[in-house]
């Protein structure tokens, strides 16, 4: 399995302004299209955003395909009601076509998918 550490922010590690302000900028923009809906976020990494999305979305599914770093994760919003956090690989997703109204998908997008926009269409179901 790849180690996908090096190209993620995780907690603790140290980033640049440049980084802080590209991961706010993610999550305020995904925000937008949240409030009351069902958001998966394939690729999570450590889940840096999703407690920000959790404050406007119904419910938040997250996963990432590095066990490793999904635990940070899984250990900050262990107990969160709206938050669940899954093993998953990206082209092998655990759910049904249409399952959520809000796909958020960031540099796996260009890192590791062959084809996003499939994925995202039977994701969404459009």
């Amino acid at each position: 399995m790849a180690d996908y550490s090096t190209v993620t922010e995780i907690p603790g590690s140290k980033i640049t302004a440049e980084q802080l302000a590209r991961v706010c900028n993610r999550y305020y923009f995904a925000s937008q299209f949240c409030p009351g809906k069902d958001v998966l976020e394939v690729a999570c990494g450590a889940g840096i955003g999703l407690g920000y999305l959790a404050k406007f979305a119904k419910r938040v599914v997250a996963g990432d395909i590095d066990k490793n770093i999904l635990r940070y994760a899984q250990k900050h919003y262990q107990g969160r009601e709206n938050i669940e956090l899954k093993l998953f690989d990206a082209h092998r997703l655990p759910f049904e076509n249409g399952s959520f109204d809000v796909v958020i998908l960031y540099e796996a997008i260009s890192i590791t998918l062959p084809n996003p926009k499939d994925l995202l269409r039977r994701l969404i179901g459009c």
